[in-house]
């Protein structure tokens, strides 16, 4: 019997997973154990969340941020979920073999979109019960049209991620158009579902198109090039070089802090300004900010005297490879705590002053982020569980003391 295109993405899909996750049924039951449904309410908040702020994209009183946090939300979840996955999804080892092989591109997006649903999992649940909620009361107009965007809404945001992940940049701007619309009309506007019909039309015309990657090097402008042999010799090698080896790690870090925000966002799209939600969703933020960034300095650093060996008995190149591990995560961490910080202030109630809304949790996160990052180096194997436990404990003290 033939094995076709399709049906060997879909055996190497499930060998791939069965591998990845061998031995972690145990490890599953002994979580629950310690943990009871701790996990089952975390999934369940999620897809509430989830479920309330795609709800919340039908109200006339939400504004173009909180729909821009709502629609982030959802495909940074989406994105994060395959990225996790994305060796098992596209046959990563074999790809430079399957590129020369005559397959047809519609074969490949017809497996491609085939996995990735599957994928997606439990993120159809808030989609069916927002579907239900819709058609529960008979019926509609309104009902179809917002059937239609909500639709469209996550097959763009599919073909979307695919593209993104098979690093079709250009063709991925193209697909974003469709869920913009949102920005401007709500989903159950006849108008706007028909938006996003013709745009979502106009933008696969593009996307479906030969995209598997191209193994060959790609060449730089001589401006360019010079700029960015610049930050290397400036940085001792560290950007490009981190960049590089870990850029698994940074694109999953950045997820978690692009994807809190965006379902802050959501949270706040669905449910009425609050000081004990302000207060809630900043320490929520900041607790993932330090938790996804104090590690990054020792990696990088880590990393590149491991790569780069023959120079590290040098003091001067070591000092420089310090500064440059540690100046980037600090940046990062110091913008992010900005920004959540605002993102709090706009939970607040109409009037209220930013005094209303607690310091500590920035000097208690800010604390552990420098001490993640200095006592990491010296420790490292007690620092990788003292530190996610003591940012569990720490988070547990703050949300009892601010909601009690």
């Amino acid at each position: 019997m033939s094995l076709s295109y399709a049906r060997l993405r879909q055996l190497h899909f499930r060998r791939s997973l069965a591998e990845r996750f061998r031995g972690m049924a145990k490890t599953a039951v002994v979580g629950m154990g310690f943990f009871g449904s701790a996990g089952v309410f975390a999934i369940a908040s999620l897809m509430v969340v989830l479920a309330d702020g795609l709800m919340a994209l039908m109200h006339a009183h939400v504004g173009v941020v909180e729909r821009l946090g709502i629609l982030l939300g959802w495909q940074c979840v989406t994105l994060e979920l395959l990225w996790l996955l994305h060796g098992a999804i596209f046959m990563r080892d074999a790809e430079p073999f399957l590129a020369a092989l005559p397959i047809p591109d519609a074969a490949v997006w017809r497996a491609d979109l085939r996995i990735v649903m599957q994928c997606y999992s439990v993120l159809w649940l808030p989609l069916i019960w927002l579907l239900y909620m819709l058609w529960s009361q008979g019926p509609s107009l309104q009902a179809v049209s917002a059937s239609v965007s909500y639709l469209v809404m996550v097959g763009a945001g599919m073909v979307l991620n695919v593209l993104l992940l098979r690093n079709a940049y250009r063709r991925a701007a193209v697909m974003v158009l469709p869920m913009l619309v949102l920005m401007v009309f709500r989903p159950q506007s006849v108008l706007g579902a028909v938006a996003m019909l013709v745009t979502a039309a106009i933008a696969m015309t593009f996307a479906f198109r030969p995209r598997r990657a191209r193994f060959q090097a790609l060449r730089s402008t001589g401006r360019s090039r010079a700029i960015f042999e610049r930050i290397a010799l400036a940085s001792a090698l560290v950007m490009p070089v981190s960049l590089h080896a870990l850029r698994e790690s940074l694109v999953v870090r950045g997820g978690y802090l692009l994807g809190a925000w965006a379902l802050a966002m959501t949270l706040l799209a669905g449910h009425a300004p609050s000081v004990g939600l302000a207060t809630a969703l900043l320490i929520g933020l900041m607790a993932i900010a330090s938790a996804a960034l104090y590690r990054l300095p020792v990696l990088v650093r880590g990393m590149m005297l491991e790569r780069l060996d023959f120079l590290a008995g040098h003091c001067a190149f070591r000092r420089r490879v310090t500064w440059f591990a540690v100046l980037p995560p600090v940046v990062l961490f110091s913008l992010c705590m900005s920004a959540y910080w605002q993102t709090a202030v706009r939970a607040l109630p109409p009037g209220t002053s930013h005094a209303a809304l607690p310091s500590y949790p920035l000097l208690g996160y800010a604390g552990l982020f420098a001490l993640g990052a200095f006592s990491a180096n010296w420790t490292r194997d007690t620092m990788r569980w003292l530190m996610p436990t003591a940012h569990v404990v720490l988070t547990l003290i703050f949300l009892t003391a601010a909601l009690s």
